[in-house]
């Protein structure tokens, strides 16, 4: 007997789900091309996205913060 093909976890969908690209780790949903995407599947975790995003780009803008030298 064949494996069962994964469906997209949107609702009212029933696309085949992508693999790799269409699951989503931050709520382990499997999604079809259409809602792979945070945004298009209404995601439980896009806060928490855009905050570790938010973070990741602040500590690398204060990493590459240039200081200023006096009496130059």
């Amino acid at each position: 007997m064949p494996a069962k093909k994964l469906r997209c976890t949107a609702k009212e969908c029933r696309e085949p789900a992508q693999r790799i690209v269409g699951d989503c780790t931050f709520c382990n949903g499997h999604f079809c091309g259409k809602h792979r995407l945070l945004e298009d599947h209404k995601c439980s975790g896009l806060e928490d996205c855009k905050k570790q995003s938010h973070e990741r780009n602040a500590a690398q803008l204060e990493a590459e913060r240039t200081q200023v030298i006096r009496g130059v």
